[in-house]
């Protein structure tokens, strides 16, 4: 059994939980995001990642680039160890940069998202995956992304040449990519 931290709507600590009992009766708990994103001459690039066809929730959809639980034990830092379970990177806490604390859910699962974004210059091909977890990974102009989630394109394209619709992506609640879209460009405006 896992057991994760679960925490009220206004994100103060209750108690300990068994995963599965959290996500089935709606509890808030924390969870790690990190986006990696690249720069190609003028443009931002943002990696995604095509969640495994096995996976139970959401197999076969892009979501963020490594996420996962933070286990009841955890701190925010400790969840770096899904970059490096996911995809292969290994990359000190300290070279992330966090931008914001999201509120978010996905059905009834009710998590609080510790956002990261790191700087990379990874080609497609340099990541070790967990294939159990990630199919593959790819990568979207960062203005498309904004355009598909400001509802500005219907579609875009990766740098695999696949034409992706917000129907592709992990569908998280709560207006969550805009906001995550206004917490990278604040990142952006201080990195420029």
């Amino acid at each position: 059994m896992e057991y994760i931290k679960v925490f009220t709507d206004a994100y103060e600590y209750k108690g300990i939980m068994d995963r599965e009992k959290a996500h089935a009766s709606g509890e808030w708990h924390e969870v790690f995001h990190c986006w990696l994103l690249s720069y190609c001459g003028s443009d931002v690039y943002v990696y995604v990642q095509w969640r495994s066809p096995s996976k139970k929730d959401y197999p076969g959809l892009y979501d963020i680039t490594a996420a996962g639980h933070l286990e009841a034990e955890e701190s925010v830092p400790d969840g770096v160890r899904e970059v490096k379970e996911e995809i292969g990177l290994d990359i000190p806490y300290e070279n992330l940069e966090k931008i914001a604390v999201l509120d978010t859910w996905i059905g009834i699962d009710r998590e609080f998202a510790h956002e990261h974004v790191y700087v990379c210059s990874h080609s497609l091909s340099q990541f070790s995956l967990q294939t159990e977890e990630v199919e593959e990974m790819d990568r979207i102009r960062w203005e498309d992304f904004k355009a598909l989630f400001q509802g500005r394109k219907d579609e875009v394209n990766s740098a695999r040449g696949r034409v992706l619709k917000e129907d592709d992506f992990v569908p998280h609640g709560n207006a969550y990519y805009p906001r995550l879209i206004h917490a990278v460009e604040k990142f952006l405006e201080t990195e420029g």
